[in-house]
């Protein structure tokens, strides 16, 4: 029996051990399983560092007589929610090939746990290191040769990436277009951006240390409302077509997709983060930048696509400028691919403040960066440590524009068109806009926005007349001087 005890304990050590060493030669991973599972952002470290130091604390306790009971006993306890949280995850949607592969190993894991926990109540058998010694050499060889088997097949797998070689090439040239105005489809055109960059460097596949780079150079992130295609799309032409080496994706869901989690967690190894409390486009996009483990986001909607090159030349524009506190953004590139929009001139139009407009100087894709009043928020980045964030009390669409970049500037920052950052956005919805579209939360945020920057709310009010009825902007109006704006006469124009 002692033999049976001593093997069962080793068989279930190994796994422990493995996996509290594989969290700690790759803690990025290890964060992103945790967040795939729901752990919420601020105590992913604490519940990977408790996770990791508990699996090797139990696998060391299993190879002492003293503690060997004792460390069953937690381990049995550890697979069984393990267990617990694959049957949920089954029950509520489609099985994954990772939801079934943790309930396997829950379960078969559970075998020696049992064994241990019934058969050593009393005695769990010799230290294994003693016993080891007493054995014969042929017996020896066998029992390590076996712990070296469970130990690789144990042992997590990524899925490889495969970085296409690309050579430099010349992206196709840009017809000149009128200076001005360029009029997307739909009220969502403030939604789009398409990164592109002609200078294409070759960059070679590099698995650096996790214990020295702990977390990622850039998290590249997307808010997303009922919108499978579009997250499918956009993360595959990043996977198929760009540099990812030391990045993050990240997808913050905000309206609840099984089809979309599997994909993102368990198919692209991607962080999926489930945030449906409020539906609203800022409210899941500070969520990216809030559960972003990169030192820089690019964060972008569901529905964009970036030239071959972009991601490289951004990484490479953080790691050249590692105290940048600018907000990064780049040319709107239209669906025939020659017109572009740099930028928002601050005037209102239909149920929005900004319309789309184009400097000369964003056509080069190698012309010098140059300052923005706003621009579209389909594809912007900054710095983690340097994001503004958006006001708690936006909700639905609006509202974005204009506001973050206030914020930046008076914080420090400098809000920039990179030429080369140029972002393809799909604007067409044949099959209508999926989220919540209304003006009355369009007029809310952009009240909240102009108190929280201490702007006049009267070109606001003014603009809106012609939306709204006076009696629903006064009810509006109302909902936010109740929570933000001091009480004072006002009068509608």
């Amino acid at each position: 029996m002692d033999a049976v005890l001593s093997v069962a304990r080793l068989i279930l050590a190994i796994p422990f051990a493995v996996a509290g060493f594989a969290a700690l030669a790759d803690p990025i991973s290890a964060r992103r399983a945790a967040s795939a599972w729901g752990v919420p952002g601020r105590a992913v470290n604490a519940t990977i560092a408790v996770a990791t130091l508990g699996a090797i604390g139990a696998a060391v306790g299993l190879t002492v007589t003293a503690s060997a009971w004792a460390s069953a006993a937690v381990a049995a306890g550890v697979l069984l929610v393990l267990a617990g949280l694959a049957v949920a995850r089954m029950v509520s949607g489609k099985p994954s090939p990772a939801t079934v592969s943790l309930l396997a190993r829950s379960l078969t894991l559970a075998v020696p746990a049992g064994i241990v926990l019934w058969e050593g109540r009393s005695n769990a058998g010799p230290s294994i290191l003693p016993w080891l010694a007493g054995i014969t050499p042929a017996q020896q060889f066998a029992i390590v040769a076996g712990m070296v088997v469970v130990g690789i097949a144990w042992w997590p797998r990524a899925e490889p990436r495969v970085q296409p070689s690309i050579a430099p090439r010349v992206g196709p040239s840009i017809a000149p277009t009128a200076d001005g105005e360029a009029a997307p489809p739909s009220e969502t055109a403030v939604h789009g951006e398409r990164d592109a960059s002609r200078q294409v460097e070759e960059q070679p596949i590099r698995q650096a240390p996790a214990l020295i780079r702990k977390t990622p150079a850039l998290t590249i992130g997307m808010a997303v409302f009922d919108d499978f295609d579009g997250v499918y799309f956009t993360l595959q032409a990043l996977r198929l077509y760009h540099d990812l080496d030391d990045a993050e994706l990240l997808v913050v869901d905000n309206f609840g997709c099984a089809h979309t989690r599997e994909f993102v967690a368990d198919w692209v190894g991607g962080t999926y983060v489930l945030a449906d409390q409020v539906a609203g486009t800022a409210y899941a996009k500070n969520l990216v930048f809030e559960r972003a483990s990169g030192a820089a986001v690019l964060c972008c909607d569901s529905h964009v696509l970036f030239e071959p090159g972009v991601i490289a030349r951004l990484k490479r524009f953080y790691r050249d400028r590692p105290d940048c506190r600018d907000l990064l953004q780049g040319p709107l590139v239209y669906d025939d691919g020659t017109q572009v929009s740099t930028h928002f001139e601050p005037v209102w139009r239909e149920q929005m403040w900004g319309v789309w407009a184009t400097d000369p100087r964003g056509r080069e894709p190698d012309g010098e960066p140059f300052e923005i009043a706003m621009q579209g928020l389909g594809a912007f980045s900054c710095r983690a440590e340097a994001w503004p964030g958006f006001h708690p009390g936006f909700r639905g669409f609006g509202g974005e524009e204009g506001y973050l970049h206030e914020k930046v500037r008076r914080r420090g920052g400098r809000c920039l068109c990179m030429p080369w950052l140029r972002w393809m956005h799909r604007f067409n919805r044949p099959r209508g806009v999926p989220y919540p579209l209304t003006v009355d939360d369009k007029l809310r945020n952009y009240l909240l926005g102009h108190v929280d920057l201490g702007l006049e709310v009267e070109p606001v009010l003014t603009h809106f007349a012609d939306h709204l009825p006076a009696a629903r902007i006064e009810a509006v109006l109302a909902e936010v001087e109740a929570t933000v704006i001091p009480r004072a006469e006002r009068t509608l124009r």
